[in-house]
């Protein structure tokens, strides 16, 4: 019976595989984990059918539900270890709130299947992921909200995004990460970027080389370069005092922060 049930199983798999097969294109490796680069949050789900189902598909159901509660459990393990801030990581500001935790998992819960693989033995394994914009609409607002500010919007428009400079520095990528200069006064952080923007692009987003980030759609033709001089805490980049005058700049025309055009550059 249960080598019968195996070879039954097997079928959809074969299926799944030839199509694959057919496609001629070569998937991309998907690494559980934070990708920055995609903004998606990452897991991967097992599950193995139960032999005292009452018939194959509800074995292959099982197998399927058990692979989605696996993911689910892996998504919010990795969730819990996304830095938040220089202060605080996603895990810490959910064990002391109870509503947002609650909040939290019924967004993960929401995660995007990306691919599924049958084995021959009846097991599921599959493939999903979540925005990190999503995660940063359910912490940002739970945290103390910082004193809002008024951008430079005067002038004309010299710059269309920033993109700063870290690698050297190893910061920690964080969904609100801040811009400081060197006495330490915010030069841009969450507060700066209108809630459209956050929604749809987060505080900033995280590449692997200044050429990158300069034809990144998000930084726009004519990004500004700044270097990051020191890194404060975990997440937050000091700049220079000149570099943070130039964003400060009455006249300067600096909007772009309210759209969160701003990409940091890390190893």
């Amino acid at each position: 019976m249960k080598n019968a049930l195996a070879a039954i199983l097997l079928i959809p798999a074969i299926a799944f595989a030839a199509e694959r097969a057919d496609s001629g294109k070569q998937a991309r490796p998907f690494i559980p984990g934070v990708n920055w680069k995609s903004r998606t949050i990452r897991a991967t789900g097992k599950g193995a059918p139960s032999l005292k189902a009452p018939s194959i598909a509800a074995a292959r159901i099982g197998a399927e539900k058990a692979a989605e509660m696996d993911a689910l459990r892996n998504i919010l393990q990795t969730v819990q270890g996304v830095q938040l801030n220089s202060e605080t990581r996603v895990g810490e500001a959910l064990s002391s709130n109870g509503e947002l935790k609650s909040k939290v998992e019924g967004t993960a819960r929401g995660f995007r299947r990306v691919d599924t693989r049958f084995f021959s033995d009846g097991g599921v394994e599959i493939d999903v992921e979540m925005s990190i914009e999503d995660l940063l609409a359910d912490v940002l607002p739970a945290q103390e909200e910082p004193q809002k500010v008024t951008i430079p919007t005067k002038g004309e428009l010299q710059s269309t995004g920033l993109v700063v400079d870290a690698k050297s520095l190893n910061p920690t990528p964080a969904l609100s990460p801040r811009l400081l200069d060197e006495s330490g006064k915010v030069v841009y952080e969450a507060a700066f970027v209108t809630r459209e923007a956050l929604k749809a692009n987060g505080i900033a987003g995280y590449l692997k080389s200044v050429e990158q980030a300069r034809q990144s759609a998000r930084v726009g033709q004519k990004p500004r370069l700044v270097k990051a001089l020191r890194l404060a805490g975990p997440s937050d980049l000091v700049i220079s005092d000149a570099d943070a005058s130039r964003l400060r700049d009455p006249e300067g025309n600096a909007s772009f922060l309210a759209e969160g055009r701003v990409i940091i550059v890390v190893d």
